[in-house]
């Protein structure tokens, strides 16, 4: 029997340079949670041109969609950048969002706080006719109303072009 040897976030953090693409696949975030406030989620809709008055009042019970894209990524316990400082990447080369598939089992609540919990599914090389070559992040963030059930989920896949050395 082979024995897995899986480092968590925090152990690869501290050495991230030369680390192979593989090592990255299944490693999970360091997690956290994240609460939805009725002022945010009013400004939020204000924002889209969306205004708060009697006739429309009803489209604020629950929390904006937008939250599960920003709630995820600031709720990982990880920041943007500390996932291209695990990557050991530049930001200056140019990152991409490649795609970002959002689902949902049921609409968030405002005024409750979520667990938040994630994993890289992997991380993959390849050469772009365009770009050069590229690494392609591909992880999923997922939203939490009690430990066992997620109620939404964030897959995003990441273009990060890499200088040619």
């Amino acid at each position: 029997m082979i024995k897995e040897n899986k480092k968590t976030w925090d152990e690869l953090i501290l050495n991230p340079k030369g680390l192979k693409n593989e090592v990255f696949s299944g490693l999970s975030f360091p997690g956290g949670v994240f609460f939805i406030d009725s002022d945010t989620n009013a400004s939020i809709y204000k924002s889209t041109g969306v205004l708060v008055d009697n006739k429309n009042l009803n489209n604020f019970i629950k929390a904006h969609p937008i939250f599960l894209f920003t709630s995820t990524l600031r709720g990982s316990g990880a920041s943007i950048q500390d996932i291209f400082n695990l990557l050991n990447y530049d930001v200056n080369n140019g990152p991409m969002l490649g795609q970002c598939n959002m689902s949902f089992k049921s609409p968030l609540q405002l005024e409750k706080e979520y667990k938040i919990d994630g994993k890289i599914n992997s991380l993959k090389q390849k050469i772009s006719k365009k770009l050069g070559r590229i690494k392609i992040l591909d992880f999923t963030l997922s939203m939490f109303d009690n430990p066992n059930s997620p109620i939404a989920s964030v897959n995003y896949i990441w273009i990060l072009p890499e200088k040619e050395t």
